[in-house]
């Protein structure tokens, strides 16, 4: 048992010599290790280095008195002041972690943490808007429409969709540039984004192409913000090189009636839209029924 005792304490200095020759490897190994990360092997370092002095002391000071080592040395060894040194030591490595961990790993790990899930939320931003115009973009909202709709399918409330299309795109970016071109898509969508309520889910489907699903509305309420918005857009020109350009848009208005699914709903807007298109544009049609506004011209072109 003597033998044992004695060596016990060279088993728990190989120990932590294994752990501290793990942590110089990975230090050495990733140079550029940063963070909590390297914060909490520091800590374990220290740790490590107070566990092996300590070990190393009593190993040394009991062996020397099971006679694996000169007794001098134990008289020596067992001196009140030089005794109390590893239990100092203890103490000084201890408030050293604990200072470590309260004052540097803990503040860093809180603001890791935050930053990660700031730039988390960040693209998840990113891949639900429209860069252009801060709108949603299609895939979000398809993903967003299918949700509400089948919300909306348990409860059987009324939904419908609006598409928009601005008349006559291609002319404006052909006369008056790309730049005044991007800067009528984000002005509508500005519209739109005002407009809308907090519940509708407004996107940017591409191009000059715009939806808006609203919540809670039957078709003629629809019909009736979708005429707002169109004449709010008519009544809010742009300044482009020779003047104000007036700008318009073609809207056509789907509906489910307990059966249309998102898809088919689209497909409705959609053909009412090209309706309001084909009659005349700056106008909007309800699917499978009749336009509600005169035509407008404006510019001449698509």
């Amino acid at each position: 048992m003597a033998i044992a005792a004695a060596l016990i304490y060279w088993i728990i200095v190989a120990i932590w010599l294994s752990v501290l020759g793990t942590v110089l490897w990975f230090y050495a190994a990733n140079p550029r290790i940063f963070g909590t990360t390297r914060l909490l092997l520091g800590v374990v370092a220290i740790d490590t280095t107070r566990n092996v002095v300590e070990n190393v002391y009593f190993g040394l000071y009991f062996d020397s008195r099971y006679g694996l080592f000169g007794p001098d040395l134990a008289g020596v060894l067992g001196e009140p002041l030089l005794l109390i040194m590893p239990k100092v030591l203890n103490v000084i490595s201890g408030l050293l972690v604990l200072s470590i961990l309260l004052l540097r790993w803990l503040p860093e790990a809180i603001g890791e943490r935050r930053s990660a899930e700031e730039h988390s939320a960040y693209l998840s931003r990113k891949a639900a808007v429209d860069g252009m115009t801060g709108l949603f973009n299609r895939s979000h909202f398809l993903i967003q429409a299918e949700t509400e709709f089948e919300r909306t399918q348990r409860y059987h409330h009324p939904l419908s969709v609006l598409m928009l299309d601005i008349d006559h795109f291609k002319s404006i970016n052909d006369r008056y540039g790309h730049d005044v071109g991007d800067r009528v898509i984000v002005e509508i969508a500005n519209i739109l984004r005002y407009m809308a309520r907090e519940a509708d889910l407004a996107a940017r489907m591409g191009g000059e192409e715009f939806v808006v699903m609203l919540p809670e509305t039957g078709i003629a309420d629809a019909a009736n913000l979708g005429e707002r918005l169109r004449a709010a857009i008519a009544a809010t020109p742009i300044q482009a090189t020779g003047g104000l350009l007036t700008l318009t848009v073609s809207i056509g208005v789907g509906g489910s009636d307990g059966n249309a699914t998102v898809g088919e709903m689209l497909k409705q807007a959609d053909l009412a839209l090209y309706r309001a298109k084909s009659e005349g544009r700056n106008r909007l049609c309800l699917c499978g029924d009749s336009p509600v506004m005169p035509a407008y011209t404006g510019v001449s072109g698509r």
